[in-house]
């Protein structure tokens, strides 16, 4: 088991527990994207830093308005094969984004980055600004409707629609919530089966 990746071990030991032949080990796993998905689930309720402690951090380190903010869970980031667990905090200022990467685990930057946004992500940035609801209010919304960790938070224009996207973790499941940045209506609440990486 040396060379297997830790998805694959973690696929072994949970089949192997469930009781399952040696025929059905041997077959390949096919609802990876679950298995990835749970796998960052249970990081994610694993990890010390909360993604609004992350926030609170990233906002020491750079200015301007919160646009978006994720955990991100990668389990073979390093030359060493390590998992790694960081929140990706997103600010935009006079046409600039500013990305803060925070240590889930220690609270400690990892990274700052700044580029200039391109007229979408202006035309983006213009939308949010002018919806009624806050970023922070739909965090509200978004554990009201499904009780758990808040692990991710994003303004999109879908289809003309201003929304949030937020994922919340929940019983080592992550749900997407949608939620309406003019209403604040929860337009949708589901287990996220796709795994972004």
């Amino acid at each position: 088991m040396k060379n297997l990746s830790t998805l694959t071990k973690s696929a072994l030991i949970a089949l192997t527990i469930a009781g399952v032949g040696a025929t059905a080990i041997a077959a390949p796993v096919t609802n990876t994207k679950a298995v990835t998905g749970s796998s960052e689930a249970v990081s994610a309720m694993q990890s010390k830093i909360s993604l609004t402690q992350a926030i609170d951090i990233a906002k020491q380190n750079a200015k301007g308005d919160l646009v978006s903010a994720e955990f991100d869970y990668d389990d073979d980031d390093d030359d060493k094969g390590t998992a790694t667990s960081e929140y990706e905090v997103e600010f935009i200022s006079n046409g600039t984004s500013y990305e803060v990467k925070i240590d889930a685990n220690t609270g400690k930057v990892i990274k700052t980055e700044q580029e200039k946004l391109d007229k979408e992500d202006m035309a983006e940035y213009s939308a949010m600004k002018q919806a009624k609801v806050t970023l922070t209010s739909a965090m509200q919304k978004a554990t009201q409707s499904v009780n758990g960790k808040i692990i991710g938070v994003e303004f999109e224009l879908e289809k003309g629609q201003a929304l949030y996207d937020i994922e919340v973790v929940k019983d080592n499941q992550i749900y997407d919530v949608s939620i309406d940045a003019n209403t604040g209506k929860v337009l949708s609440s589901q287990v996220d089966m796709e795994d972004d990486g």
